[in-house]
């Protein structure tokens, strides 16, 4: 028979649940702020696990570097995750709206945060975020291709098409330029032309009269006669 005691031999005790990580939110980073760096900051008001800095968009850089500002890499926003959601929430309170301070002279050091504590989010939340935001770029670079391909065959067609029209205009102003032709003008042209070769004529029969022999039975002929 089992006795109380013994029941109470096979309870297992209840595991204790650690402190809920918190995370927060940075809607802009300080220009040319490093990860490391946010984690020095974060780390000071707690013990600091996952950060996420999101990079600019490479053409934004790839325009400033070619306009002749800094080619250093810039991130837009970010995400910092404090293993207990109290100290998330603390360091929301102390120091959002509040400039980054450190020592005077610093070169982060009149820079403002902006940030803001996510309740109910998760880390498992970013990283869907993140994938879910890389395939919509992936699919507006597709549609931008496919829109950049159609507007180049579109402006080869419409090439072609001009040079049909030039050559079918040049063709119709020749046959026109004909019929303008006034038919004296052809004539004299013509007769310029009978002209020109007459002369040649004349000269081709007479060298050939003079280069062909009479034969000698003909004048034989004439003389007995």
């Amino acid at each position: 028979m089992e006795t109380e005691s013994d029941s109470k031999e096979c309870e297992l005790p209840l595991k204790k649940s650690g402190p809920k990580p918190g995370i927060i939110y940075l809607s802009s980073i300080p220009p040319y702020m490093k990860p490391n760096k946010v984690r020095n900051i974060m780390s000071q008001y707690g013990e600091v696990g996952k950060i996420y800095l999101q990079p600019e968009d490479a053409e934004i850089r790839k325009r400033r570097k070619v306009g002749g500002g800094s080619g250093k890499k810039k991130f837009t926003e970010g995400w910092v995750e404090f293993k207990k959601k109290r100290i998330a929430k603390a360091v929301v309170q102390s120091l959002n709206g509040n400039i980054i301070g450190g020592k005077k002279g610093s070169y982060y050091h009149d820079d403002i945060w902006a940030m803001k504590y996510l309740p109910r989010f998760k880390w498992s939340n970013l990283t869907e975020k993140l994938a879910y935001d890389s395939a919509v770029r992936k699919k507006k670079l597709q549609q931008e291709m496919t829109q950049v391909k159609k507007e180049t065959n579109f402006f080869l067609e419409q090439v072609d098409k001009n040079k049909q029209i030039s050559a079918i205009k040049r063709k119709r102003e020749e046959k026109q330029s004909l019929k303008d032709t006034p038919v004296t003008a052809i004539e004299d042209k013509t007769d310029s032309i009978n002209s020109s070769k007459a002369p040649k004529q004349r000269k081709l029969a007479q060298s050939s009269l003079r280069t062909k022999p009479i034969p000698s039975n003909i004048l034989s002929s004439v003389f007995t006669q």
